[in-house]
């Protein structure tokens, strides 16, 4: 594949299961900005949406607005990730992947074979965007005690996609930030710790029992896990409200 220093775009498709009017796909036209910050043209639209009536895709939450358009810059580390990815990647013709790679400077689509890997990569960039283009706010996760119909915070971590950063605030007390190796450490633990509680479980559920639980972006409930190992987890486990 040609790796010189032009446009890259990817065509992100959301996954087959997903139906409307959640179903979406988005387009992300990636390229190096003057200073070496990573310019992005992004454009989200949802798709197949024809046939439902407008009470039905608000019922879902949804508007009939949500489409978004954003151009903007990321840091430069986003641009290496990609080249990273196409360096060391191999490539198949385009076929029914969720993600596409326009080799640059030419209208051939190509499919990833490493595709979980691609997806990630393509999902984590989307979020980065929503985030910068004020579409969306950083994912949220809330530590604290659900005592009958309340939920008493007492730890906030705040993901920033766009840095990549992970911004954690004990309620009335230490904060402290984490990025890099510490971000990717903790994200691929939290992506197994949710893929592994929703195995048959509704986690949009507010859970029956009181207890110690943590809250995803207000409405994802998790069972307290301290089986989590890491300088991010570490430091939240050792500043935890006696």
């Amino acid at each position: 594949m040609n790796k010189v220093n032009q446009e890259y775009s990817l065509l992100y498709h959301s996954a087959p299961d997903i139906p409307p009017p959640h179903s979406f796909h988005v387009m992300l036209r990636i390229s190096a900005g003057p200073e070496g910050e990573t310019r992005v043209e992004f454009s989200r639209e949802y798709t197949d949406r024809e046939e439902i009536p407008p009470e039905e895709i608000e019922a879902e939450g949804f508007s009939e607005d949500d489409d978004f358009n954003w151009t903007g810059v990321l840091p430069a580390f986003w641009l290496e990730e990609l080249r990273l990815l196409m360096e060391t990647g191999e490539w198949k013709e385009a076929g029914n992947t969720q993600l596409l790679l326009a080799e640059p400077g030419t209208e051939n689509w190509l499919s990833p074979v490493q595709e979980k890997k691609w997806n990630r990569f393509a999902e984590e960039l989307i979020q980065a965007c929503l985030e910068e283009g004020g579409r969306e706010e950083p994912m949220e996760l809330v530590y604290g005690e659900l005592l009958k119909n309340n939920f008493f915070e007492s730890v906030v971590l705040e993901w920033r996609f766009a840095r990549k950063e992970i911004h954690v605030h004990v309620k009335g007390g230490a904060r402290n930030s984490f990025g890099g190796r510490d971000w990717e450490e903790a994200e691929d633990q939290l992506k197994i710790w949710m893929e592994e509680e929703s195995s048959g479980k509704d986690l949009y559920q507010p859970p029956k029992f009181k207890g110690y639980y943590w809250l995803v972006n207000g409405e994802i409930w998790l069972p307290e896990r301290k089986k989590l190992r890491g300088r991010v987890w570490d430091w939240v486990f050792a500043n935890l409200p006696s």
